[in-house]
């Protein structure tokens, strides 16, 4: 805990607003082959929101987000229609391959985008979680979580 005469840093929108993603973004990513299945994605996710799926040498094949998660477990619409009888009924398939679930043409940031960018980005999609990608290979994450952790650094 900082003493009373100790400043804190300044944050300043602006000079924030111009760094670039590769400081922001989160380097340690959950990093999964088409062919996983759907429990290893569940297990990974422990403390991520997101996943990456990639082929051996890296190159993205799809992003997974917490809406695709979340997809799996929201009953269809029609569900609601025929009642718990149908709920019950129901089967989630832990060993469905995550090719099956993800974006295979997610929107994609640059670790050299500003954070300004991917912050409008978020704002104009609606999308709270990116593959950060450099020469085809994928090499981060950037979400909300991402500036959350920034916005820590500025407020002890």
């Amino acid at each position: 805990m900082a003493s009373e005469n100790e400043e804190k840093p300044k944050l300043n929108i602006v000079k924030l607003s111009k760094m670039p993603l590769k400081l922001v973004m989160d380097e340690k990513f959950l990093r999964l082959s088409p062919d996983d299945r759907i429990e290893d994605l569940i297990k990974g996710l422990e403390h991520r929101t997101c996943a990456v799926v990639t082929d051996e040498a890296g190159k993205l094949l799809g992003f997974i987000s917490v809406d695709e998660i979340i997809n799996l477990i929201v009953p269809p619409t029609d569900y609601v229609l025929v009642g718990m009888d149908a709920l019950k009924e129901a089967h989630f398939d832990w060993d469905r391959p995550v090719k099956e679930i993800m974006n295979p043409r997610p929107i994609t940031l640059s670790p050299k985008d500003t954070l300004g960018y991917a912050l409008g980005m978020m704002l104009e999609t609606g999308v709270r979680q990116f593959p950060v990608v450099e020469k085809k290979k994928v090499v981060g994450t950037f979400s909300a979580q991402s500036v959350i952790r920034l916005l820590r650094v500025f407020s002890r």
